[in-house]
C-alpha cells in the first residue's frame, strides 16, 4: 500500500498510566488541554473513536450507534440502479408515504468523568452525505473552574490525531498492556483502522470483499490491516 505521513494541525496524545486510568493531551491550534479518564465512570476514549466511526455519513455498521449518535432522515430516490438521497428532514413524519430512507448522522455527545471532575463532548457535522467535511467541537471541562471551548476541525484531521495518537499507545503498550491498563474492554481496532484509513486517504485495508462473490463470508485483507495498523504518523 502506499501509504504517506501528512502533516496534521492537531495533536493528541493518548496515555494509559494504570489502575483503569488514562490521560489524553489535545491540541486543537491554540494550546493543549488536558483530560483524565476514569474507566470505571463514565464513557471511554473509544466514545470519541466511536463517535467519529459513526459520524462518517456512508457507515453501514450502526454497532450500538443509537446510543451515541443522533441522526436526522434522508429520502432516497431511485437513480439509475441504485438510491441517493435527495433531502433531508428533522422528522421522517413531515413526509408523505411510501418513501425510502437512510439515517444521516448529525451529532454525538459524551462524557469523560474524573470521578469528582470531567468534560462534556459534543461533536456536530452538517447532517449531508459529504464525505469531507468540517466537525464542530464544543467542549465544558469542569473542574474548579468551568471551561468552554469550541473549535471547528476537518475531520479527517481530527481522525488524523485520534488514530497517530491509538497508534502511539498501541506500540507503547501492546494490546494486552492496553486491556490492563484501563481495565476496560480492549481497544476497538476496527474504529482504528476506519480512522487510520480516513487520515490518511487509502481505502485498501478496509476495502470488503462480500459473500455473493466468494461464497464464503466477507473478507478483508488482512495483510494490509496489519499494515495500516502498524505505520506510523
Amino acid at each position: 500500500m502506499n501509504l504517506q505521513k501528512r502533516e496534521c494541525p492537531i495533536k493528541m496524545r493518548l496515555v494509559p498510566y494504570g489502575g483503569g486510568w488514562t490521560d489524553v493531551y489535545a491540541d486543537f491550534g491554540d494550546g493543549e488541554l488536558y483530560f483524565i479518564i476514569s474507566h470505571c465512570v463514565g464513557d471511554d476514549f473509544d466514545t470519541l473513536m466511536s463517535a467519529l466511526y459513526h459520524l462518517y455519513p456512508n457507515q453501514t455498521d450502526y454497532d450500538h450507534a443509537e446510543e451515541l449518535v443522533e441522526y436526522k432522515t434522508g429520502i432516497c430516490e431511485l437513480v439509475d440502479d441504485g438510491y441517493i438521497v435527495k433531502e433531508i428532514i428533522d422528522d421522517p413524519r413531515e413526509h408523505e408515504m411510501p418513501y425510502v430512507s437512510r439515517d444521516i448522522p448529525w451529532k454525538a455527545e459524551f462524557d469523560w468523568d474524573e470521578e469528582g471532575a470531567g468534560s462534556h463532548w459534543l461533536i456536530e457535522r452538517i447532517p449531508d452525505v459529504n464525505k469531507e467535511f468540517t466537525i464542530k467541537i464544543s467542549i465544558d471541562i469542569n473542574r474548579a473552574d468551568s471551561k468552554h471551548y469550541e473549535y471547528e476541525l476537518s475531520y479527517s484531521d481530527m481522525c488524523y490525531a485520534v488514530a497517530e495518537a491509538c497508534t502511539k499507545a498501541l506500540k507503547k503498550h501492546g494490546v494486552l498492556g492496553y486491556y490492563h491498563s484501563i481495565y476496560h474492554p480492549d481497544m476497538n481496532i476496527r474504529y482504528l483502522l476506519f480512522l487510520k484509513s480516513i487520515a490518511l486517504n487509502n481505502s485498501e485495508a478496509i476495502e470488503l470483499t462480500y459473500y455473493d462473490e466468494k461464497g464464503h463470508g466477507e473478507t478483508t485483507d488482512f495483510q494490509k490491516e496489519v499494515e495500516l495498523l502498524l505505520f506510523d504518523m
